[in-house]
C-alpha cells in the first residue's frame, strides 16, 4: 500500500506561497509619541477582548540573513505577509487584511525603537484595520538560513503600541517549535499572536474558505487539478512495471550550483537495493539556472518545468528518469530541503516530491549528509510505489 503518495495539496499551496522577498529599501518613519507599558497593555487587553474578530493589517515580514549591525538585510517579503495571514486565518481570525505598503526599520536603529517608528509610519500611512503587525526574522547566512530570532510588533491604527514581542533560541517557545527556515518562522509567529490574544485551538478554521486560503489556491505553483490527475494514472503505471522499471538517476543537483554524480550513483544503488526499478546513474547533468526564490515550492516547480523540457528533447535510454535536489550548505550540517522529480521517457511528470522539515518521512530520516538525503528520496519513492 502506498504509504506517502506525496504532501497534501492544502500543505504545499501553504508553502508555496512563501516566496518572493525582493528586496525594497528602506522606508521613512514619523514618530510615535512615548508611551509607558501600562498603556501599551491596556490596549493588548482591548485587542484580547476581540479576540478572533479583531482586525489586523499584517505588513511585509523584514528578512535579516546576519546580524543587522551588520547591515546584513536579505529582503523584505510580501508574500510571507500572507502567509502569516493563512496562519492566522486557521487559527481562527478573519478579519485581517495585508498591504503593499513597505516598512522596514532601519540597520542602524535598535529594536526597541522598532513601535515608535512603525507606529509612526502607520499614522502617515493609514490602514483599513483597528491593528497593524509587522515582523522581523533575524539570522545568519545560509542556505538553508538560520534563524536567531523573531521580533514582531503590533501597534494600533493610530500608531500606538500594544504588544512588542522577541524571541530567541533560549525561550520555551522558541525551543518548542523550532523555527529553522522562513515558513516556520511564520508558524511561531502565528503561535504567538494567537496565544497573545487568548485564541484556544478550538478556534482553529480547516475549511479553507478564507481570504488567504484563496489567495493561496490561486497562487499555488504546482500543476493543475488536471495534469495532477494525469500523474497519478502515471505513478499507477510505474508502479505495476515494478522492479523492472528502467530509471535513469541523473547527476544530483547541489545548493552551490554544483552536480554530484557521485550523488546519483549512491542514489542508484540505493534504489536497486530496494529493487525500485533497474537504477542506473548517467553522467550528463541537467544544465539549466534556476532562479533563486525564498519560496521552496517555486523552486522545485521551476526545476521539474526545466526537468521535463530536458526529457522531452533529449529522452533517457530508459523507462523514467530521476534528478534529485539536495538543499544542503556548502559548509556541511543542516540540510534545507530535497526535492526529486520522475519523468516517463516522454518527458511527462510522474512524480514531483518536496520534502523538508515539515513532513514527517524528513524528521525520520534528519537528513545531514548527501548520503541521508539519498535516503530520505529512496523512502519517499518507495512509498510512491509500494
Amino acid at each position: 500500500m502506498n504509504r506517502h503518495r506525496g504532501n497534501s495539496t492544502r500543505n504545499r499551496r501553504l508553502v508555496a506561497i512563501l516566496g518572493g522577498m525582493a528586496m525594497l529599501g528602506l522606508c521613512p518613519a514619523m514618530q510615535a509619541g512615548e508611551e509607558g507599558p501600562e498603556a501599551a497593555q491596556k490596549r493588548l487587553q482591548a485587542m484580547r477582548a476581540e479576540g478572533t474578530r479583531a482586525s489586523l493589517t499584517i505588513f511585509p515580514v523584514a528578512i535579516w540573513a546576519t546580524n543587522k549591525t551588520e547591515k546584513g538585510v536579505e529582503g523584505i517579503g510580501k508574500d510571507a505577509g500572507r502567509v502569516l495571514g493563512l496562519l492566522l486565518e486557521r487559527a481562527g481570525m478573519r478579519n485581517l487584511e495585508t498591504t503593499d505598503s513597505v516598512f522596514m526599520l532601519p540597520a542602524d536603529v535598535e529594536f526597541d525603537e522598532a513601535a515608535k517608528r512603525f507606529g509612526g509610519f502607520v499614522r502617515a500611512n493609514p490602514i483599513n484595520t483597528d491593528y497593524a503587525l509587522y515582523a522581523e526574522l533575524v539570522g545568519r547566512t545560509g542556505n538553508p538560513p538560520q534563524f536567531d530570532e523573531i521580533r514582531a510588533v503590533i501597534v494600533d491604527k493610530a500608531g500606538n503600541r500594544v504588544w512588542v514581542d522577541r524571541q530567541t533560541p533560549d525561550d520555551p517557545d522558541f525551543k518548542r517549535l523550532k523555527p529553522d527556515c522562513p515558513m516556520t518562522c511564520c508558524y511561531f509567529l502565528s503561535e504567538r499572536v494567537r496565544t497573545q490574544l487568548g485564541i484556544p485551538d478550538s478556534a482553529r478554521d480547516g475549511s479553507g474558505e478564507g481570504k488567504f486560503a484563496r489567495m493561496a489556491a490561486k497562487d499555488f505553483p504546482g500543476p493543475a487539478e488536471e495534469e495532477s490527475a494525469a500523474m497519478e494514472q502515471r505513478q499507477a503505471v510505474m508502479r505495476k512495471a515494478g522492479r523492472t522499471a528502467r530509471l535513469a538517476v541523473f547527476p544530483v543537483r547541489l545548493s552551490d550550483d554544483k552536480v554530484s554524480r557521485e550523488s546519483a550513483a549512491h542514489l542508484a544503488n540505493l534504489l536497486n537495493k530496494k529493487k525500485l526499478g533497474e537504477a542506473q546513474a548517467v553522467d550528463s547533468p541537467l544544465r539549466v539556472e534556476i532562479q533563486r526564490s525564498h519560496n521552496q515550492q517555486k523552486l522545485l516547480w521551476d526545476l521539474a518545468r526545466a526537468f521535463r523540457d530536458h526529457v522531452r528533447h533529449n529522452p533517457p535510454d530508459a523507462d523514467y528518469a530521476l534528478l534529485a535536489d539536495y538543499m544542503i550548505s556548502p559548509q556541511g550540517g543542516r540540510v534545507g530541503a530535497v526535492h526529486f522529480v520522475v519523468c516517463d521517457r516522454a518527458g511527462e511528470w510522474v512524480i514531483v516530491d518536496f520534502q523538508n522539515s515539515h513532513w514527517e518521512d524528513f524528521q525520520c530520516i534528519d537528513p545531514q549528509t548527501r548520503e541521508d538525503c539519498g535516503r530520505l528520496v529512496t523512502r519517499r519513492l518507495e512509498g510512491y510505489l509500494r
